[in-house]
């Protein structure tokens, strides 16, 4: 995996940047807020400026309230919360229809077979939630300006943090608009590194494109604590470049 590489010049046909939820819900004062996730906005929006409107896909993570990932679908859990599948039965009684909130749009069955095949899932505080102001795209960029834009998150019964897979490796369409267009080189950056950009850069690779994050335009959330040391290990792994946004050329 290498930081710096000569200058990458972009090729409007070929090559496409993907915006990665960049809502207020994850920057200072969000639901979910993302230390400094508000700084990279114009280090974004510079690079975003770079590509044509053909060239350019958002995501916005949206749910709805009652969300299998989300603490408050819960009694008595905390946000933060990290379940595995292997003590879930044993996690202050979470498969325990007594544990789900009445918002729930998830029965104790789904919660199990979801976790049977995802094997943990953190249980994050309420944010992204529909129609609501901080879920929406923040006002430097308009929704207009992209040639696509992924809604991702909405069944209540998976999470979803790649662009290209939801959190049950289900495809979401993208990797064949992608392919429907030509293109060949991904860009990634947003937020938040360690969870969306990370996992929907793996999920570039995966499906065969040369992937680059712009390591400036991305914050992670940090959670669990060796959340960003695991993402650049699997970077490694699986040949996601890191380069900066200097390095990109008109």
């Amino acid at each position: 995996m290498s930081r710096r590489l000569t200058m990458i010049l972009i090729d409007q046909e070929t090559d496409m940047l993907v915006n990665i939820d960049m809502q207020k819900t994850f920057m200072p004062g969000g639901g979910l807020a993302v230390t400094g996730g508000d700084t990279i906005v114009p280090i974004a929006r510079r690079v975003t400026d770079r590509f044509r409107r053909e060239s350019r896909t958002a995501t916005l993570d949206l749910h709805m309230e009652g969300h299998i990932s989300l603490a408050s679908s819960y009694v008595g859990i905390d946000s933060h919360t990290m379940v595995n599948f292997e003590g879930v039965t044993d996690l202050k009684g979470v498969a325990n229809p007594d544990r789900l909130a009445a918002r729930a749009l998830f029965s104790v069955d789904d919660f199990m077979d979801y976790m049977r095949k995802v094997k943990r899932q953190v249980l994050w505080p309420d944010h992204g939630l529909y129609h609501t102001e901080e879920a929406r795209l923040h006002p430097a960029f308009r929704r207009d300006e992209f040639g696509f834009i992924l809604v991702k998150g909405m069944d209540p019964k998976c999470d979803s943090y790649s662009a290209f897979y939801d959190n049950l490796q289900r495809p979401t369409g993208l990797a064949q608009i992608l392919r429907r267009q030509n293109k060949r080189r991904v860009f990634l950056q947003g937020l938040a590194f360690d969870y969306c950009v990370g996992f929907s850069a793996l999920g570039a690779v995966t499906e065969g494109f040369e992937t680059y994050v712009i390591e400036d335009a991305t914050r992670p959330v940090g959670y669990p604590a060796d959340s960003v040391r695991n993402m650049y290990a699997q970077f490694r792994a699986a040949g996601v470049r890191l380069i900066t946004s200097a390095d990109i050329g008109a």
